[in-house]
């Protein structure tokens, strides 16, 4: 049974485990320092992620955020310095952690050429799984562990 959100999808989509280890830094607007993210789903148009509760930190709908850099256990790093919309927020108090559903705003191509090749090589590319869930409650389920 194909969902209607499968149906919108433009990009592969593939999501990656906490124990792989993809993660990005962001960088909000007023703060200094970058935040991390573990990243659990990733396509060229955005990504699902999760970041550990901060009593200072709130996130919203239509939020912009800027993604600095991409980088899993090994240390490849993609540079990335683009802008990101937040599309859906998780943020529940139970949870350690908070959700976010984030899309890519204006990819500049080598940045896209660079996504695309991670993407299918990934952290290991025999450990890649296309996603078959929507992001939205792929990451609802893996963010209380």
């Amino acid at each position: 049974m194909t969902n209607q959100w499968e149906k919108q999808r433009k990009y592969k989509r593939v999501f990656f485990s906490r124990q792989q280890g993809l993660t990005a830094l962001f960088a909000l607007p007023g703060i200094q320092s970058t935040i991390p993210v573990k990243i659990m789903d990733l396509s060229l148009g955005g990504m699902g992620c999760v970041l550990i509760r901060h009593p200072n930190l709130t996130f919203k709908e239509g939020d912009h955020l800027t993604l600095i850099e991409l980088h899993d256990l090994e240390r490849r790093r993609i540079p990335a310095d683009i802008a990101v919309e937040i599309r859906w927020v998780i943020d529940m108090e139970r949870f350690q952690s908070i959700g976010l559903g984030c899309r890519f705003s204006d990819t500049p191509p080598e940045l896209e050429k660079s996504l695309q090749s991670f993407i299918e090589q990934g952290p290991s590319a025999d450990e890649i799984k296309p996603q078959t869930t929507d992001s939205k409650d792929f990451v609802k389920k893996k963010i209380a562990g």
